[in-house]
């Protein structure tokens, strides 16, 4: 070990010996910063924004790893980076609604908590005995702070007198009536509401326009960047090294503010090694999602929780070291979609698996190409890539030489969006990405109003709807052409394998995207019965399409499910078997449940170029499912249960028939203290 101050020289020459030893072996030599900032709006403390509670965030990291050197070769120092924004906001519109005194009534008179605490309150009540002059009236402070009171007399010996008074503010009453004469004046509040038509009317439209209760919408953009072949050594401050006149590789790399215009920067500045026999790529990466979600009550008891999010991951992987190298992109999408307009419609072998929806999505083919083709129409083919050097370069675009492809995913994807999804195939996008415009929502709905009539009281105690309904359009894993020279406005060509012309095609090839559908379910019911029976019962139905573009063909699968489902609590069991003596903190209950359940699984495949369906699988299956369990003493439970399943293939090919059943006894024996 040498002393840094005594002996600077040694010291530094220690250093240089030490480092050059690991660099020689190969050893990698890491730094990595993170720098973490975020703001949270005091929304909160500000009495007319109290309804806000917003957050920002941003996080970014930067890494800096010391590439292999063997002899005089070296491959070069790699750097990294990480940057995530996040924006939250989440609105409480009810605590917005409460601001305004008459709204928050119209909410009170709507919730069934506050009406029935209003029916439950006492009206206040002000008794006094007063004497009324013949020259003047009376002024009776009743402090009640109401202006809605009845007021009533009585003389001495009990009898009603009839008095005449008038409202002079809340707390106050003037008598009108002039006599001499004692009588015990009695001053209610009056809890009846007046209402008229109009005001009826109004309370209910307002109390329709608050049914958006909560709204909250969520952004995260992140993006990351990863360059080989970097030459600048670690610094001190920030990472960074001044040996190249300015900080390298920069505070913007550092902290995430960069994009593909860096790798010029680095370049020009002499950062890179540009070594022709290294291929790993620089990676560019960003993921941008969006997720909005909104609670809505238009009467009590109904709650609907819509949602809608958006997905779309981007990466770009630039290969610096080659002269006009095309950069190769790729990446994945999702949002939330909506396809109600096709689903619940089955199909049979005996028709042919007909479907409407993938009739009309042959009918979209022709549709859709023409109005790709008319994108193309009076423009000029690119000067450049592959039609540099051929004789149609700078010429106006001609179908002759190069036609849209029916069954590009350019054309394919749009016909099968419309025809899914209930669109006109002459309005439908043919952006494969949709806007942040196109999220449509999905929703989940209950309700428990039922459960509060007469009718249903007098039978259950609690009765529960449910609905949901669950929609996504995905585009798989997709990159783009090596080939692809663009025209302009996202569209460009690509050359004919087999012609070597031009051919109007999108910058990417995308090879599947699929439409997710599901009702989870479509009609569901809880319920409990006065006798503590719980019932439950629900019918379920989804499907998956998917189109696949290179093989020519939609793959549709499906499932529908019904489950019912009944539990019963004898309590105390063992007096029932005239067990003597009971356990302390011991409940000996006997739980019975049974659960039936009806499902039907198929898959279907239908060849877009011939427009044949074949069935590849599918199965029905029943299935049983009975438990008993008793509570023997704290540490004894015992068991039994009955287990049937029946599966009918709907394919004989595929499958054979079977039936499986099974029942046994159980005991659960715990020794925890």
């Amino acid at each position: 070990q040498v002393n840094k101050k005594l002996f600077p020289d040694e010291y530094r020459e220690w250093r240089d010996s030490v480092w050059r030893s690991i660099t020689n072996l190969g050893t990698p030599y890491n730094y990595n910063q993170t720098f973490t900032a975020s703001y949270k709006a005091p929304f909160n403390k500000i009495a007319f924004l109290d309804f806000v509670n917003a957050n920002a965030s941003y996080n970014s990291t930067y890494n800096w790893e010391r590439g292999t050197v063997l002899g005089d070769v070296s491959s070069g120092n790699t750097i990294s980076n990480q940057s995530t924004l996040t924006i939250d906001g989440r609105f409480n519109l009810l605590t917005l609604y409460n601001k305004s005194k008459y709204l928050k009534n119209i909410n009170d008179r709507f919730t069934n908590n506050k009406r029935n605490v209003n029916a439950k309150k006492k009206p206040k009540r002000f008794v006094r005995t007063i004497t009324l002059k013949e020259d003047t009236t009376t002024i009776i402070k009743h402090n009640m702070k109401t202006k809605k009171v009845k007021v009533s007399a009585q003389t001495t010996n009990g009898q009603a007198f009839a008095v005449k008074s008038r409202v002079v503010d809340e707390n106050s009453v003037e008598i009108l009536t002039k006599v001499n004469k004692n009588l015990k004046f009695t001053i209610l509040e009056d809890q009846k509401e007046d209402k008229s038509v109009w005001s009826e009317i109004a309370q209910y439209t307002l109390r329709g326009l608050m049914s958006v209760r909560n709204f909250n919408i969520k952004i995260r953009n992140t993006q990351s960047a990863s360059l080989p072949q970097f030459i600048p050594e670690i610094g001190d401050i920030f990472g960074q090294t001044r040996n190249y006149d300015i900080m390298s590789p920069g505070l913007d790399f550092a902290f995430g503010f960069i994009d593909e215009s860096y790798i010029e920067k680095a370049k020009n500045h002499g950062w890179l090694m540009c070594d022709e026999t290294q291929t790993t790529p620089a990676i560019f990466t960003r993921a941008k999602e969006v997720s909005i979600d909104a609670t809505l009550e238009p009467i009590p008891g109904l709650k609907i929780t819509l949602t809608g999010n958006r997905t779309d991951n981007r990466s770009d992987q630039m290969m610096f070291m080659y002269d006009n190298a095309t950069n190769i992109y790729s990446g994945t999408y999702t949002k939330t979609h909506m396809a109600i307009a096709t689903a619940l419609r089955g199909c049979s072998s005996k028709n042919g698996y007909n479907s409407d929806a993938f009739n009309n999505f042959l009918a979209n083919i022709p549709v859709v190409a023409e109005r790709v083709r008319g994108q193309y129409e009076g423009r000029n083919y690119p000067q450049r890539g592959f039609i540099a050097t051929s004789p149609w370069a700078g010429q106006p675009f001609s179908a002759q030489v190069g036609d849209v492809s029916s069954i590009s995913s350019d054309v394919l994807i749009p016909a099968f969006v419309a025809a899914y999804s209930g669109k006109d195939a002459k309005k439908v996008t043919l952006n494969p990405f949709p806007s942040l415009s196109s999220i449509l929502p999905n929703w989940k709905v209950s309700y428990d109003g039922l459960g509060k009539m007469e009718f249903f009281k007098k039978w259950f105690k609690s009765f529960t709807l449910s609905h949901a309904y669950q929609c996504t359009y995905s585009v798989g894993s997709y990159t783009s052409y090596s080939d692809w020279v663009s025209a302009g406005d996202g569209i460009g060509f690509i050359q004919n394998v087999a012609t070597g012309n031009p051919m109007p095609s999108s910058p990417y090839n995308i090879t599947s995207v699929t439409i997710t559908e599901k009702f989870a379910p479509l009609i569901g019911v809880k319920a409990t019965l006065r006798n503590n029976m719980t019932i439950n019962a629900e019918y379920r139905d989804s499907r998956t399409l998917s189109l696949n573009s290179s093989a020519g063909q939609i793959v549709e699968s499906g499932q529908k499910s019904l489950k019912i489902g009944a539990g019963y609590k004898i309590a105390n069991f063992n007096t029932v078997l005239k067990f003597k003596g009971k356990q302390k903190n011991v409940n000996n209950d006997l739980s019975l449940n049974l659960d039936i359940s009806l499902n039907n699984n198929n898959a279907l495949i239908r060849k877009i170029e011939t427009g044949l369906t074949q069935a590849t699988s599918g199965t029905r299956s029943l299935t049983i499912n009975l438990t008993a369990n008793y509570v023997v003493s704290k540490r004894l439970t015992l068991g039994a249960y009955f287990d049937h399943q029946v599966n009918t293939p709907l394919v004989s090919s595929t499958a054979y028939p079977t039936s499986n059943s099974n029942f046994g006894v159980s005991m659960n024996m715990s020794l925890a203290k």
